[in-house]
């Protein structure tokens, strides 16, 4: 247990560090809106350290560390390198790794497992819960794109690639949680 509390506040430093430099390099740049966006996430995540903290909310290491590999991803390659700007695959590799994330985070808040026995039943249950997500994630764009007049959509078949790629990044996050073992196991 020492050595998972260890793991866990190392995670959280370096995480930190990360969200920390690239909130300096968005000023620097003076780019309000991604400056606002690591404020919000990492306020989000401290909730979460909270919520751990109080023993509200448990997980599994590797979910935390996909989680916030996701994110570091998604603010240091999309917005700080632009990679959403620069390359055509971008966009598509972090819907799809992110919905694989947020699939099996969802799957241990929710415990999915414990709804039925059925491979089938837990197969669209996680699936549908990763794909409400990335539909969640595409109304947050939109919202954006209407009030702070960002671009974040480029159209509809953006968004309709957007869509397809969160159901395969849920997919294969329903079938690992059917298939693996440990999964289950709530602390």
């Amino acid at each position: 247990m020492a050595r998972e509390d260890f793991k866990s506040k190392l995670i959280t430093c370096i995480f930190t560090i990360v969200m920390l430099i690239s909130l300096v390099v968005f000023f620097m740049k003076k780019e309000i809106y991604y400056i606002i966006y690591v404020i919000f996430i990492y306020f989000t995540y401290v909730i979460f350290l909270y919520l751990e903290k109080r023993k509200i909310l448990k997980m599994k290491l590797y979910i935390k560390i996909l989680i916030l590999v996701t994110i570091i991803i998604d603010v240091v390659g999309g917005f700080c390198f632009k990679l959403y700007d620069v390359t055509k695959w971008f966009d598509n590799a972090i819907h799809m790794f992110g919905s694989f994330s947020f699939t099996l985070l969802l799957n241990y808040i929710f415990h999915v497992k414990k709804i039925s026995d059925s491979k089938i039943v837990i197969f669209v249950y996680a699936t549908s819960l990763g794909i409400a997500t990335g539909v969640f994630y595409e109304f947050v764009e939109f919202a954006l794109d209407m009030i702070l007049k960002t671009t974040t959509q480029e159209g509809l078949i953006d968004t309709n690639l957007d869509l397809i790629f969160d159901t395969f990044g849920a997919m294969i996050a329903s079938i690992l949680i059917i298939y693996r073992k440990d999964i289950h196991q709530y602390e």
